[in-house]
This record gives C-alpha cells, structure tokens and sequence, in this order.
C-alpha cells in the first residue's frame, strides 16, 4: 500500500533537502568544528603536545567512528519507520540500540582509559615523551564515548522527524563550551594549571556532557512516543529489509573500524618520517574532517528523505533526490577548495605558529583542496546505499579504497619515492577518487532495481522513462 505524500513531501526536492539539509550543516559544522579547535589550540601550544595529540587523537577516532557507526541501524530504522508511521518502531529500535551501542562505548572507553600509552606508541614510533602526553589526552578525552551514544540515539529520531532545532541547539552548545574550556584548560587562563593535551581531552569531554543533558531535556519535554522506548507496543508495518539493529549496524562499523585502523596506519607512516611531520598531517586531516563532517550532515537529510520516500513507497523520488543533492554540495565544495588549493600557506598559518610545521603541511593542504569535491560526489552516493539498507556495501567500497589504494600509495610515495606528507597524501586524494567512482556504480544499481520494480508494479512505461532520465541526468 501505498502512503500519501504529506505537504512537506510534495515541495521540490531542491527546496526539501535545504529545508533539511542547511539545520543538519550548521549543527554538524558546530560539532566537528570542535576537533578543529582542538587542533588550533594545540597548534599555538606546543610543536611536541601538537604531534602526541596527533597521535593519540588517529587513536580514539578509531572508537569514537565505531560508537558512532554502532548507531547506524537506528538512523535507518528511525527514518523508515517515520516514513511508515510508526512510533512503536522507532522505540523499540531506540530500546535495542541503546544496550548495543552502550555496551560497544562501555568496552571502548575502558580499553583507551587504560591502554592511551601504548596505543600513542603505535603511531609516534614509540616516542617515551610523546607517548605519555597521548596517553593523558585519551584518558581525558574517553568519556566522550559513552556521551555520544545517547546524544546520537536521539539526534535520529528528532532528525527522522525533520526536527532539527534541538539538534542544532545542542551541538552550537558543545562547539561554546568546548572552545571555551579549550582556552581555560589548555592554557591555564585566570591562573589554573597549564594542562595541555589534557586539557584539550577534559573540555571535550565536558562539552560533549552538556550537549547530551541538552538534548535529553527536550526529549523528556516534547512527549514523543517514539521515546517511550520501555512499553513500545506493536509494530504494525514493518520495514522490507532486514530490522536488526546489529545486523544493520555491524557493517558500518567494522566499515569505519577498518576504515579508522587503516588511518592509524596512515598516521604511522606519517609518523616514521617525522614528528613535524605529524603535526602537518593532522592540519589538513582535521581540515578534511571538519568539511567531511558538514558533508555527511548534508547527506544525513538525503538519506534521511530518501528513506522517508522508501518508506511511503514513493521511489520515483529516489533518483532525483540523488542527482539534486549532488548538484546543492558540489559548488560549494568547489569554492571551499579554492583556498586549499591556491593559498595553502595562509591556511596553516591559521593553525599553528610554528613554521616547520607549516611549511610541511603545505602540499598536503593543496591535495586537501582536491579531495573535497570529491568528498561531496561520495557522500551523495553513501547515503542512497545507507537509505536502501545496504551498510555492507559501503563498507566493501570504503575498504578497498583505504587498503588497497591509499595505504601502499602512502608508503610508495612518501617513503619510497621520498616525497614525504606530500606524497602521503597523493594516497588520499586516490582514495576519495576510487570510492566515489565505487559508490556511484552501486548507487546506480540499487535506484535501477528500485525503480524496476515499481514499474512492473505500477505503470511500466512512465515510471521507466522518468527513472532513466533521473539516473543518467
């Protein structure tokens, strides 16, 4: 059967991703703004606390990306269920999600409170003095695992229903009082301590704190019955894929497991060349997480109206929802690479003041400014394969291009062919490149089916003439 569009639905996709979409940037922009901050404090501290957090930081975004990939079941549920109208589903997956992806933060946050030296060691060729700031930094920094469960589990619903102000409010909060707390704790402002990289790990941990109490305070407020997670009821229409929470979840995290170990490795190879070089590193993967992080809250509200459009059966909408989002993200893109690719040494010298380190960061921050629109072409296509359920294949397309491509490329070029962070980062721009090309291949096989389908269903010839023209637009 059949759902009827409601008002919202029936405004141009353009208008409709927008509506959605713009929220979502400026709360992702809040969010991952703060390990920007963090960078920048720490680029103006010290050339050695600088290249440990490095270190330490290629570390804990391994377990903060499988935390935070845990809850990838939810998201798709959440809009599913939304579309299908059903409270009942987005409490149970709530239920579910919670003891899942608790359970995963809980074992994570032990392991970095406990091992943050050694695992420092790993990336900064066993440096003593570096390992022992890294391993004050992830012990600061792990509560912040446990925090993003519950503040992830209920961004979902508030976003399935396209209520993002909450979203928004909470994530502005925790990007204040992170740059706040960075300031006071980093470097000892009003006569505290200097703590540094600790510091640095205590006022993300805070601020994630006060987002999460934030976020929570609305939800008990709003009566949602989708939060009433302990007495769900039935579930009337059920989703045509697969609902388990892990079944959905586990890809994407083994996905961005790898995907974060093959990046430790990276930062190793880094690491091995030197520790300025390090630092330079972490600039421009900061740079490439800050706009990666505005893009995937983009492409959060093409998955999340492309699910909606699932769910109500309406898949027609699917093709062009696809192709509008591309075109919305890639002039953007365009424009943020300008700077990166024209004016590297103005870039770094906005994050740190020591000029070893920025004269090494300066190629890297030019193959920076490639890899964006790229970035925005990926993300477009990974949230058509997350709408349709299909986390195993952007694993498979995420995995083959960080270890297949970007690692040997990374070693060839930067210690073979002795072109240093440079030649590193010539591995990245080749993976952005090859995932793009992957995903955009799958993405173009599922609309197809999709759209099949529902012309063998509905009416054959229209329905193919109009999903033909979207997909090869």
């Amino acid at each position: 059967m059949t759902a009827p569009p409601g008002d919202e639905d029936r405004r141009p996709h353009r208008t409709q991703l927008m509506a959605l979409g713009l929220p979502l940037v400026l709360g992702g922009l809040s969010s991952t703004s703060a390990a920007f901050v963090d960078t920048v404090m720490m680029g103006h501290y010290g050339a050695d606390s600088m290249a440990a957090v490095s270190g330490g930081a290629a570390v804990f975004e391994i377990f903060d990306a499988v935390v935070l990939a845990s809850v990838t079941g939810h998201q798709i549920l959440s809009a599913r269920f939304a579309g299908l109208g059903e409270p009942a589903g987005i409490a149970r997956s709530l239920r579910s999600s919670a003891w899942f992806c608790g359970g995963i933060a809980l074992v994570l946050t032990v392991a970095c409170m406990v091992g943050g030296g050694w695992m420092t060691g790993l990336i900064t060729a066993d440096n003593a003095h570096l390992k022992s700031i890294g391993e004050g930094y992830l012990l600061s920094i792990s509560p912040t695992l446990l925090l993003l469960v519950p503040f992830s589990l209920l961004t979902a619903i508030f976003s399935a229903h396209k209520r993002i102000r909450p979203v928004l409010v909470a994530t502005i909060a925790v990007n204040i009082v992170n740059l706040v707390l960075d300031i006071v704790l980093i470097f000892g402002l009003g006569g505290l301590p200097r703590l540094g990289a600790v510091g640095n790990g205590l006022a993300t941990s805070i601020a994630w704190a006060v987002g999460v109490a934030l976020l929570a305070v609305v939800a008990w407020r709003s009566g949602m019955p989708e939060l009433q997670w302990w007495t769900p009821g039935p579930v009337l229409a059920q989703p045509d894929f697969v609902t388990s929470i892990p079944r959905l979840s586990i890809p994407a995290m083994l996905s961005m497991a790898l995907d974060h170990i093959s990046l430790a490795v990276f930062f190793a190879i880094i690491g091995g060349i030197g520790a300025i070089e390090l630092a330079g590193a972490r600039i421009a993967w900061d740079i490439i997480l800050l706009l990666f992080g505005i893009g995937l809250a983009f492409a959060a509200a093409e998955r999340i109206l492309i699910g909606r459009a699932l769910g109500t059966n309406h898949p027609e909408a699917i093709a062009e929802l696809w192709r509008t989002a591309v075109r919305v993200t890639i002039v953007p893109a365009l424009i943020i690479a300008f700077p990166l690719l024209f004016f590297p040494a103005a870039v770094t010298g906005l994050v740190t003041s020591f000029h070893a380190i920025q004269s090494a960061a300066e190629g890297a921050i030019r193959l920076t400014g490639i890899c964006v629109p790229l970035m925005a072409w990926t993300l477009a296509n990974i949230s058509v394969l997350r709408a349709f359920g299909k986390t195993s294949w952007d694993m498979y397309g995420n995995l083959v291009s960080a270890i297949c491509i970007q690692l040997p490329l990374a070693w060839l070029l930067g210690h073979v062919a002795h072109l240093g962070l440079t030649g590193c980062y010539l591995g990245v721009v080749s993976y952005w490149l090859t995932r793009a090309v992957m995903t955009e291949v799958l993405g173009r096989k599922l609309v197809a089916e999709r759209l099949s389908l529902a012309a063998k269903a509905d009416s054959p010839t229209s329905a193919t003439a109009g999903v033909q023209g979207a997909i090869h637009e």
